[in-house]
């Protein structure tokens, strides 16, 4: 357990397993910490550097003023890296946290020697125009309506959270992340309300502020490193993300979780591990 400062925030991280060993760098979710990922550190601290971290706004490390942009958690990731000098490491996370590992990836592709991505967005913006201008580019009516759909479902839940984010105290909002991400595991309710009842309600407007203005659909191609996607069967709300994902990524993979919604690595950790343990231990990743 310990702490640094970089980039004007203070950081809170973990480190776990050999000194030696190569790196696992686990990235959270939005309104979560670090403690989202203990089932894993559990499992792969034996054999692997197994890193964990609060993103700024997060957890135990600290929330500077004034706007977020995803650019700033993709250059404390890198920074915590520096810190700890590590040269190159896979980076897993969820949510959020997935958009964070996948923007490093682009942003800074020598320092990411593989992916692990679940519940990722990479155009949380709806780009209405850009993305019908590609469906008619490629001349497929199939790919249109699916744009259609997916961006009128994505634009009603955003603008139905937005709503409740000003409606609500953030007690009655983590009453509600609890229930709606506990659904498939109920013993999860209890960390999903604890976490997200943590922050200010001031906070919690910016972090949704910034995660609802993801973008990194352009930078996807530019991904070199081998790419898993895990998706839990019930998250729907991402399954178009994860197939611009395995799109645009080259050599990508595409694996679903049964029994998992959104929070897919608490909702059936077994499996999401012996996917991680499959991909470490078949993938060319160049530590």
């Amino acid at each position: 357990m310990a702490s640094v400062t970089v980039n004007g925030v203070n950081l809170y991280y973990e480190v776990h397993g050999p000194a030696d060993a190569p790196v696992l760098l686990f990235t959270h979710g939005a309104g979560w910490d670090h403690q989202q990922w203990e089932p894993q550190v559990a499992a792969f601290s034996a054999t692997y550097r197994t890193i964990v971290w609060d993103v700024r706004g997060h957890g135990q490390s600290s929330c500077p003023l004034g706007p977020m942009n995803p650019d700033d958690f993709s250059r404390d990731l890198i920074a915590l890296l520096d810190h700890l000098g590590v040269a190159r490491a896979v980076l897993i996370g969820l949510s959020m946290g997935g958009h964070i590992s996948l923007r490093a990836a682009v942003q800074y592709p020598e320092r990411v020697a593989g992916l692990i991505l679940m519940g990722t967005p990479v155009t949380s913006a709806y780009n209405w125009i850009k993305r019908l201008r590609l469906a008619f580019w490629k001349r497929s009516l199939r790919r249109l309506l699916m744009e259609i759909v997916d961006m009128s479902l994505q634009g009603l839940s955003f603008i139905a959270y937005g709503r409740s984010i000003r409606k609500f105290s953030m007690d009655k909002l983590a009453q509600m992340h609890a229930r709606a991400l506990s659904t498939l595991v109920p013993e999860n309710a209890d960390y999903f309300y604890r976490v997200t009842a943590q922050h200010p309600k001031e906070r919690w407007e910016r972090i949704w502020h910034v995660v609802s203005r993801m973008e990194l659909l352009e930078g996807l191609p530019h991904v070199a490193c081998p790419t898993l996607v895990l998706e839990g069967e019930g998250d729907w709300m991402m399954r178009r993300q994860h197939h611009f994902i395995c799109e645009y990524i080259p050599g990508s993979e595409r694996k679903m979780v049964c029994r998992a919604g959104h929070a897919t690595s608490l909702d059936n950790p077994e499996e999401v591990n012996q996917y991680l343990t499959e991909f470490l231990t078949t993938k060319p990743l160049d530590f």
